[in-house]
């Protein structure tokens, strides 16, 4: 501990007047406190005394410093909290303060004056000189410690505000860990594959990158652990044009609120800018798939299979969706290869 051994450090004070006394007569604290043996609890001072290890009876008043400063937080820190007491207690305390630290003084001379009592190393002279120690220290490392708190806080605003940082920075559809918590423990996921399909996109805006000329749409699919999911790319179409592709995508039922972002882009000759987007949950995409996709019988690019939705900050995209079934894509593709080899064969 900080004032831990018989003496009170090199240049610092003894610990208590017997040790004074040794050290003035010639007497080796350190090796008087090495062969002293401990009783524990001990009633020759009213009402006790913990003659235990000095280590030991740092940590109490380590301790005791603690809960002292808590009292003396504890309007701040129940104004923090959201339980019932807390707030009945902050509502209680915030209109008689000067009562309440009233009583907190009191309370803290009691509590400081009864531990170092019971401590028989340490002396009220003592706790003062290391608390000014302490203080000392403090204020030495005040600019470093400034600096530390500086950069945690910051940490911890853009650890908080991380979607709202990743929305100005243009990547909260990027997932940059495709990690998963339930793939190492071997817990299986109710992961299935999906199909999107696009018709077309309207009333959108032109790019703030171009001036002169029209955009050059194509769309994109960013879904969890999946790759980007791009179409072509469609010349001179302007504020709308029809898109009529699709891609694939898998999607896990069990997280409902995994999002799929559709980004509308404009390519330009060296990068692309977004132009819209629109944001669906998996919960709400296998809503439309319902809608749109398992109960029907044939499928054309008209107004009667696909929904409308509205783009952010404008324009509108008709998409349908619809489940995959692996082994009829299996079957088909066995069925082209057979074609194949006849061709070959003819």
């Amino acid at each position: 501990g900080g004032g831990g051994g018989g003496g009170g450090g090199e240049g610092g004070p003894p610990r208590s007047r017997a040790a004074a006394a040794m050290v003035e007569g010639g007497v080796d604290v350190g090796e008087d406190h090495h062969h002293h043996v401990r009783r524990g609890i001990v009633f020759d001072k009213w009402p006790f005394r913990l003659d235990i290890s000095v280590e030991y009876q740092d940590w109490i008043l380590v301790g005791m410093s603690l809960f002292i400063l808590g009292m003396w937080s504890m309007p701040c820190i129940c104004g923090r909290l959201k339980s019932g007491v807390s707030k009945s207690f902050t509502r209680w305390v915030y209109m008689r303060l000067h009562v309440f630290y009233c009583w907190v003084v009191y309370l803290t001379l009691f509590v400081l004056m009864f531990t170092i009592g019971v401590l028989p190393d340490w002396t009220v002279t003592d706790f003062l000189n290391y608390l000014g120690i302490c203080v000392d220290w403090v204020l030495h490392h005040l600019v470093k410690i400034i600096y530390s708190l500086t950069i945690l806080i910051a940490f911890f605003l853009v650890f908080k505000l991380r979607e709202r940082v990743m929305v100005a920075a243009g990547l909260d559809h990027i997932r940059l860990f495709r990690f998963n918590l339930q793939d190492p423990l071997g817990l299986k996921r109710r992961r299935r594959p999906m199909e999107i399909f696009i018709w077309k996109v309207d009333e959108l805006r032109s790019s703030a990158g171009k001036m002169m000329k029209a955009n050059d749409i194509f769309v994109e699919g960013h879904l969890g652990g999946n790759e980007t999911a791009r179409t072509r790319v469609h010349n001179n179409a302007g504020s709308g044009c029809n898109i009529k592709e699709s891609f694939q995508l898998n999607i896990d039922e069990g997280n409902p609120q995994e999002l799929l972002h559709i980004l509308v882009k404009d390519q330009s000759l060296l990068t692309t800018s977004e132009i819209a987007r629109l944001v669906l949950s998996t919960a709400e995409l296998c809503g439309i798939e319902d809608q749109t996709g398992k109960r029907r019988s044939r499928f054309t690019y008209s107004t009667e299979y696909f929904v409308p939705l509205s783009l952010s900050p404008m324009g509108q995209i008709w998409i349908a969706a619809a489940p995959v079934d692996d082994q009829l894509e299996e079957e088909a593709m066995g069925l082209m290869r057979d074609d194949d080899a006849i061709g070959l064969t003819c």
